[in-house]
């Protein structure tokens, strides 16, 4: 890594791809029975171990493609731009918020904004409330980036995740009866935050569960879509097993369940 990152003003956007890691549920893919737990708890430790051993090469290439002038968006500029960041996830994995902040503070840019964001979310600390809060008040107006922000903090890898998922479900700006709303915060933390949707109490299952029960009257289509993360309980421990299987079963008893839903949950059991 530290040689690939020396060449990186060959080509920056390259580089960036070079430097992350296989994501959690790229690697649970590898595994006949996933370890969510050890998989992230791994991924972590890397991710921190190369931070610090990096650490001076990662804050110069950093600050090498800090943004000067009028913001550009051909393909030389956002391959830069994916290099800082990519820089900015490591040096930030040992838990100091410090640079995401000043970057997010400083953003002159979408990504560079989102970039920070995504780091600040996966920290608790103060700055991430802060972040947050700041970045709804600028852009709780444009539909497309409030659905950003609702996916960041569905995939933060905090344990208060799936709490903090269920008290947005109330949120002014959460309508069930928006598809791209429910894709963007329910579908995020099922399909994309492997380590809390799959917690061990089965809590993530049960809030899946939840919200397909409640959204399956009014919209069956998108019920019978989001669904799906609970139909991989085979890859699963047995424990997890019975947890995800006993939620299938509980939304296949509801009464007046869709066809949609039932054709996939009844399919999610028997196969």
């Amino acid at each position: 890594m530290a040689e690939t990152l020396a060449q990186s003003e060959k080509d920056p956007a390259f580089v960036a791809e070079a430097l992350y890691l296989p994501g959690e549920a790229f690697l649970a893919d590898q595994m006949d029975i996933a370890d969510v737990d050890a998989i992230h708890a791994v991924r972590d430790a890397a991710r921190e171990a190369i931070g610090a051993a990096l650490h001076d090469p990662l804050r110069a290439t950093y600050d090498r493609y800090a943004h000067e002038g009028e913001h550009s968006i051909d393909g030389a500029a956002i391959g830069k731009r994916s290099l800082r960041n990519a820089c900015l996830a490591y040096l930030s994995a040992g838990g100091d918020p410090s640079l995401a902040k000043r970057q997010f503070d400083t953003a002159g840019n979408m990504t560079d904004s989102l970039a920070a964001l995504s780091v600040l979310a996966g920290i608790d600390c103060p700055e991430r409330l802060a972040a947050l809060a700041s970045f709804h008040a600028r852009w709780h107006n444009d539909p497309l980036v409030l659905d950003k922000w609702f996916s960041i903090q569905a995939t933060s890898p905090l344990p208060g995740t799936v709490t903090a998922v269920r008290d947005l479900l109330t949120h002014p700006d959460f309508d069930l009866r928006n598809p791209n709303r429910i894709r963007a915060l329910v579908g995020a933390f099922a399909g994309a935050n492997q380590v809390r949707f799959h917690d061990s109490t089965g809590e993530g299952y049960r809030f899946l569960s939840d919200i397909v029960m409640q959204l399956d009257p009014s919209n069956p289509q998108v019920a019978a879509r989001i669904v799906g993360p609970l139909g991989q309980w085979r890859r699963m421990d047995a424990s997890r097993q019975a947890l995800m299987k006993a939620e299938l079963s509980r939304i296949l008893a509801l009464p007046g369940l869709s066809k949609n839903t039932y054709e996939v949950v009844s399919k999610s059991l028997d196969h």
